[in-house]
């Protein structure tokens, strides 16, 4: 009989997030600004940055970093290989998104793709650190600083990463953190938004300057779907309950359960910022990151060893793709993205196994039909597009359960 594994993903939430929200509730929706003034120092003293920023989500981060480094209608070379609403921030500053293929080992931006891009109109080289392996920053620094080029990092994966102990996002003229539901520092929704340049921390300032506070109803929204996530995998519960509902959805192909756990079902393009998203940071949220900042360097130590394990059982395995292991925090591992070229087959195999897995539902936004304008041949990211899979790597996840993954892949695959 199979026993049920450890869930897929936990939110970083404790009791004390959700109460930050209801205090706020009760006390009648203050303005917030000492507490994100509190986390902006602090993150700034922490990552060694002059200026942090609060921003309402990674990408506002984004759309304020090219609207103040970019000229209207120059070029911001990036991965494909990203959320559509990246692509979406880029168009809706008033720049010309260019897609620059990736390299597969580690799913990031090739530097060798961005260099053969670059033309008279290009203003800006936009990085995404994905999964919480950061990029050869090096590379790109110098890269940039050769061509006159504005650099600005996409950091929503890789809060706390470092590059030859530097922290990633300070690398860049600007970089953006993302506080989302699912990231590695968690208020529900929310990011921020580092720089080292006076000017362009006024410039940012100045585009929120008048922007209201987070609405209520959107980070309740946020916070009830939060709880909703971390009752249903609360493990007692999810063993018992949550696990075999969502197995027997994949198993028997049950369209409304499966699509609780994809994202960006129907990408469209936007050509100004949503009203929705010129927000501020609330003071709830600002605390909640704050309580987190402690934390961060021991959860990315946790989750290199989970690579680890993941790392030596698999990268032997002909037919997959492993992302390299270091274990310096330039890889913090917020997920392990393994790549497949039988990943249906593989996926369904380890739920007929027992164990619980996602697919990496990110798209290779080059080939879509809503930045058709834009379109590119980018054969590593539409590859990858088709055959990641994200392996779980969250401090309360477990060695052991990452052992279990392993063997299971290797029965897959022979290898045993």
């Amino acid at each position: 009989m199979l026993n049920a594994p450890q869930p897929r993903y936990r939110i970083y939430t404790t009791p004390a997030s959700y109460w930050s929200i209801a205090a706020d509730l009760l006390r009648g929706s203050p303005d917030g600004a000492a507490g994100r003034a509190a986390l902006e120092r602090a993150v700034s003293g922490q990552f060694g940055i002059e200026h942090a920023i609060c921003a309402p989500q990674d990408r506002v981060g984004i759309y304020l970093a090219v609207r103040t480094l970019v000229r209207p209608g120059h070029k911001v070379i990036l991965s494909p290989y990203t959320l559509t609403d990246v692509i979406n921030m880029v168009i809706c500053a008033g720049a010309i998104p260019v897609f620059a293929d990736i390299d597969r080992s580690t799913c990031n931006i090739s530097a060798a793709a961005v260099e053969q891009l670059i033309d008279s109109e290009t203003d800006a080289v936009l990085v995404t650190h994905l999964h919480g392996l950061s990029c050869d920053m090096a590379q790109f620094r110098g890269l940039c600083d050769r061509h006159g080029l504005k650099l600005i990092e996409d950091c929503a994966q890789a809060f706390g990463a470092r590059f030859d102990g530097k922290h990633v996002g300070t690398f860049g003229d600007a970089g953006v953190y993302s506080f989302g539901l699912y990231k590695n520092v968690n208020s529900f929704l929310g990011g921020l938004l580092v720089t080292p340049h006076q000017h362009v921390a006024d410039a940012v300032r100045a585009l929120m300057q008048d922007w209201p506070r987070e609405g209520w109803r959107r980070l309740l929204s946020k916070t009830i779907k939060g709880l909703a996530s971390d009752i249903a995998t609360y493990p007692p519960l999810f063993k018992l309950f949550t696990y075999w509902v969502f197995r027997y959805a994949y198993l028997h192909d049950i369209g409304f359960l499966n699509r609780k756990v994809m994202i960006e079902l129907n990408p469209k393009r936007k050509n100004a910022l949503p009203e929705a998203y010129a927000r501020k940071l609330s003071g709830a949220q600002a605390r909640i990151v704050l309580s987190q900042l402690k934390d961060v360097d021991r959860f990315s130590q946790i989750r290199i060893e989970i690579a680890r394990i993941y790392h030596e059982g698999l990268s032997d395995i002909p037919g997959l793709i492993c992302p390299p292991f270091v274990e310096d925090g330039s890889h913090i591992y917020t997920y392990y993205p393994l790549q497949s070229t039988q990943r249906t087959e593989l996926i369904r195999h380890m739920v007929e196994q027992g164990r619980d897995v996602a697919v990496q539902h990110l798209r290779n936004c080059a080939g879509l039909e809503c930045f058709e304008e834009f379109s590119r041949d980018c054969p590593n990211s539409a590859a990858t597009a088709e055959q990641c899979i994200l392996l779980s790597t969250y401090p309360r996840f477990g060695l052991d359960e990452a052992r279990r993954n392993v063997e299971v892949i290797r029965r897959f695959y022979g290898a045993a």
